[in-house]
Formats: C-alpha cells, structure tokens, sequence
C-alpha cells in the first residue's frame, strides 16, 4: 500500500510538490519553536536547589544620631549576631541566618577566584566563581542539602573557615569526582588553604538559568567579624524561615508583638518582605518576555494549522473524481479514508529526512540553546517526534471532513464526478 500511494504522490508531483515544499517550511520552523519551548519548559521546572517557602527576608536600617535612643559605641558584629538570637527565639520562628550577597532572589551578587589545591588549577585560571558568605543557619533556612541529601549545617562545626561548593564545580574542579575533605586556595600563588566540608546539589540563581559552579565561604568566627566590618551590618541579609505560611498583615502583626526582640542598641527592623514575592517582581521582566514569545509562537502556530488543513482540505476537495472511482469500483468508505490519510502522512514522512539535515547543520552551527540543556538523543528525539505529530494530527484535520463527505457519495454521483 505505502508503495502505491508513494508511486500515486509522483505521478501528481505537480501538485504535491507545492504541498510537499509547504510541509518542509513549516516542519523545520515548528521543530525549531518546539526545540526552543523544551529549553525553556525544562529549565523551568527543573530544581533550584534550595526551598523559599515561608521565607522572609528582615530589612535592617541603624538609628541616626538625631535619634534619643542614639547609642556612640557599638559593636556591629556582636549587634547583629544578638539581633539573630533575638528573633530565633520567638516560638513562631523555625530558624534565622545572615548572609551577605547570597539570599535567593535578592540581586546579590558577589564574585571570587578559586584555585584547587589538589585539582586541575586550569580550568580556574583567570576565571571567577560566584561566592555566598553566610552564616551555618543558612543552609537550614533554606533547606540546601548536601549531594547525598543530608543536612549540611551540622558539618560545619568545629572548621576554620570551612567552604561548601556546589556539585557542578566538584565536577569542574576534580577530575575522580570527590571534593569532600579536599581543599582549595583563593589565590593560585597564596598560601593559606580552606578545607571543603561538604559538597551541595546545583544552585540556580533563578527559574530561568541553569545551575553554574559556585561556593559558599561560612561566616564563623572571626571571618563573621571580618565580614559585618567590610560590609556593614544593614547590608547584611537576615532571612527568616518561620514555621507557618503568614500573610504581609499577619506578618506586621507579628513585628509589632515582637517588639524590643527587633532592635539592638542602633540596630533594627524596619519592615518584612517575603521573599516569594520578591521572586515574583525580580522575574516579572522575564516573564513578562517569556509570555510575548509565547504569544509569538501561539500566533504562528495557529496560522500553520489552518495553512495546513486547508491545504489538504483544498486538495481532498478537488480529488473527488478519483474518490468517486475509487468508491464506484467498490473500495470501502473507511479505506478510502485511510488511503487518502496515509497519503497525506507519507507526504510529511518524506521531509523528515530534509528536516533531519536541516537540525544537524543548526546543531553544528551551535544554534540552538544548548547552553541551559545540553543536546542529547531524548531531547532531539521528544522536540523533533513532538513536530511530525502535531503535523501529522493537522494533516488529518485537514482531510478527515471532505474525505469523510467524499466517501458518502452514492454511486451514481461518484460516477458522475469520473
């Protein structure tokens, strides 16, 4: 049967080859948007590598010196370390932790060179990794676990200066794929080395992007200290998991029960901001691009349903001679129909070799995005067998109707059309 309706689709090549050039157009633009919408679609969905739910971030401001309750001499480091027990104890708190440049969706951003002691140093040579300085808690308020899915903060415990890297530059730094108890340096010439305690899941910045090789540098000891006096303790970044989801009124309410509890000599609270919603208007602009190109993709999409069914709507119209044969010579109304569906999918089967070739030289080219998700046999064969089945249900679309009225043509009308 295949090899009649192939020998059927030459003998009309006149005709089909418009049809034929117009489903070669069309395949190789919607494999395109679709290969692109899987980008998006998969990174999108998959794990950022830390949970914001019930997280707020706590803005902190110092008393000027106008103020009555003005203190002159403080000690910024132990203000803010008092400031975090403070509020850790109030029984609706689950936990607090500072940080600096570090908190999710914050537009902190902070930026360092590493060097692996014990690792391959060229692939660090004049590069910089994106940094977080924070606190042990920070990794509890977030719930950032290490790659074998336990708690990372106990770990902590008892190190100098101890590093946390993420799982993408374990594997970009050592090459048997173990990073744990090595060390690294900050400097490639420097001296002084820093153990890795203990080694993340991939950290994304936000929904959009993939995951990049990153580390955290644990603010203890003296190094929270170093780190409140270079930066100052308002720009420290107090983040707040509590224990239930609250509203922005439930929240007030709950700073004004709080009371003394958010203020430490010249250091307090001036206001609460969940940091979910903080999420939503740093992605805003994204979104608001990701639903103008959807709105694109939508509006193409649709014109090549309806170019492609009625083409084929067209073109099932004016066979009603060949119908009308096909019926007086006895042929069934169902295999006239499936003959004329085959017909049509054997036509779009015969650009996927032309549509294959096209998609290996994008690939070459390095065209599509294979930065965010890496090209691979699933992800070809999803987005390319996605494209010839939303065709392939148009074509059908297209002939289903006056292929279903050409084969209810009773005989004498089907020899009048012969």
């Amino acid at each position: 049967m295949i090899k009649h309706i192939i020998k059927m689709i030459f003998k009309n090549r006149k005709t089909n080859g418009w049809i034929f050039a117009e489903l070669l157009l069309v395949a190789g633009a919607v494999w395109a948007m679709a290969d692109q919408y899987y980008v998006n679609t998969r990174t999108y969905h998959s794990p950022l590598g830390y949970d914001i739910s019930n997280v707020w971030f706590f803005q902190l401001d110092n008393l000027n010196e106008d103020n009555p309750n003005f203190v002159a001499e403080t000690d910024p480091a132990a203000d803010l370390s008092k400031l975090r027990e403070q509020i850790v104890q109030h029984p609706m708190v689950e936990e607090v932790c500072i940080s600096y440049f570090s908190a999710p969706y914050s537009w902190g951003n902070s930026w360092n060179s590493l060097y692996p002691v014990d690792g391959d140093t060229t692939v660090s040579a004049n590069r910089s990794f994106h940094v977080r300085y924070v606190t042990p808690e920070y990794f509890d308020v977030f719930r950032i676990t290490d790659t074998d899915g336990n708690r990372i903060t106990p770990l902590i415990a008892g190190h100098e200066k101890p590093l946390i890297v993420s799982a993408d530059m374990e594997k970009l730094f050592f090459a048997d794929g173990r990073g744990k108890g090595k060390k690294v340096r900050y400097n490639s010439n420097e001296a002084e080395e820093y153990p890795i305690i203990a080694v993340c899941i991939p950290i994304r910045d936000n929904d959009y992007e993939k995951s990049d090789p990153c580390y955290y540098q644990c603010m203890t000891g003296s190094g929270f200290v170093d780190n409140v006096q270079q930066f100052g303790n308002t720009s420290a970044e107090l983040s707040v998991r509590m224990k239930t989801q609250l509203s922005q009124g439930e929240m007030n309410d709950l700073l004004s029960e709080m009371g003394d509890r958010l203020t430490v000599n010249n250091l307090y609270v001036f206001n609460a901001k969940e940091i979910a919603k903080q999420r939503k208007e740093i992605l805003l602009y994204k979104q608001n691009e990701e639903k103008r190109t959807n709105a694109v993709v939508i509006f193409v999409l649709i014109n090549v349903f309806f170019g492609i069914t009625g083409t084929f709507w067209l073109h099932t119209q004016a066979r009603k001679n060949e119908i009308g044969l096909r019926t007086a010579l006895g042929a069934s109304k169902q295999a006239t129909k499936q003959h004329l569906y085959m017909e049509g999918l054997c036509l779009l089967a015969l650009t996927a070799p032309f549509v294959l070739i096209f998609a290996a030289n994008m690939f070459y080219f390095d065209i599509p995005d294979t930065f965010r998700v890496p090209n691979s046999f699933s992800r070809f064969m999803i987005t390319f067998g996605g494209t010839y089945l939303l065709i392939g249900v148009m074509i059908v679309l297209g002939i289903s109707l006056p292929a279903r009225k050409a084969a209810r043509m009773q005989p004498a009308e089907a020899l009048h059309y012969e």
